[in-house]
């Protein structure tokens, strides 16, 4: 497995689920000096979700104790995510995306404060939650950048979409990657997994949307096509 994943979770009541609730997410270097101006900068509050980001455990696990220190009057879940830098970038992002889609609904908070890799992998991130959100009840709320020790925080002027994508064809992607692979399968699967009845001919309309969008693969099986997910595709609705 390229990734390991070390948690410390710590409650004070029972879960919080409103609308309010945020879903923050900071990432780390091996110093955290600019994690914890990140968190100061993310307005915790009380039912938050925490996601700590980095390739290196003993400094998350010291941004655990500073998040516990700081934060102990508030009802908070902290998870702490030690990501190999040989993990590819779709499963790193495909993984935190599956944490807070678990944890919907929510508004987002990005607070990059890491090394170059962990920068990218919360970029994606950033962009990949703003293409789906509004399929798993997730909101892109801020992404900003903690540049250094010292100074204000840099936040992004725009987070811009991996790709546009409508719901039908959200969904037909998850089914794909769910291992639904033709388009007869795919009428059926919908049906069962969305009640909602489709036709043979959308799903096809649907597929080859899909394909010019480079969300997925067609290979030829008799007179059908099989379909897969793309790389950009995992990256949106794979588990």
């Amino acid at each position: 497995m390229g990734w390991v994943s070390q948690g410390y979770v710590f409650y004070h009541g029972e879960a919080y689920t409103s609308m309010n609730k945020k879903c923050i997410i900071i990432g780390a270097g091996i110093n955290i000096t600019p994690a914890r101006l990140a968190f100061i900068n993310s307005d915790v509050n009380d039912g938050d979700y925490i996601i700590l980001v980095g390739n290196n455990s003993d400094a998350l696990n010291a941004l655990v104790e500073f998040t516990r220190q700081v934060y102990q009057d508030l009802n908070i879940e902290v998870k702490p995510i030690t990501i190999d830098t040989q993990v590819s970038l779709v499963d790193a992002v495909s993984m935190l995306r599956g944490m807070i889609e678990s944890n919907a609904p929510c508004d987002v908070v990005i607070g990059i404060a890491g090394d170059r890799w962990v920068t990218t992998i919360l970029s994606f991130l950033a962009m990949t939650l703003a293409t789906v959100g509004g399929f798993v009840n997730v909101s892109v709320d801020r992404v900003f950048v903690m540049p250094s020790d010292k100074g204000e925080p840099i936040d992004w002027p725009i987070i811009p979409r991996l790709v546009d994508l409508s719901l039908v064809e959200y969904r037909v992607l998850r089914l794909i990657c769910s291992g639904y692979s033709l388009a007869k399968e795919i009428v059926k699967g919908y049906a069962s997994r969305f009640n909602e009845t489709i036709s043979l001919q959308a799903i096809e309309r649907i597929l080859a949307k899909l394909r010019n969008k480079r969300l997925v693969n067609g290979k030829p099986v008799g007179k059908a096509l099989m379909h897969e997910s793309t790389a950009l595709g995992r990256l949106i609705a794979c588990s």
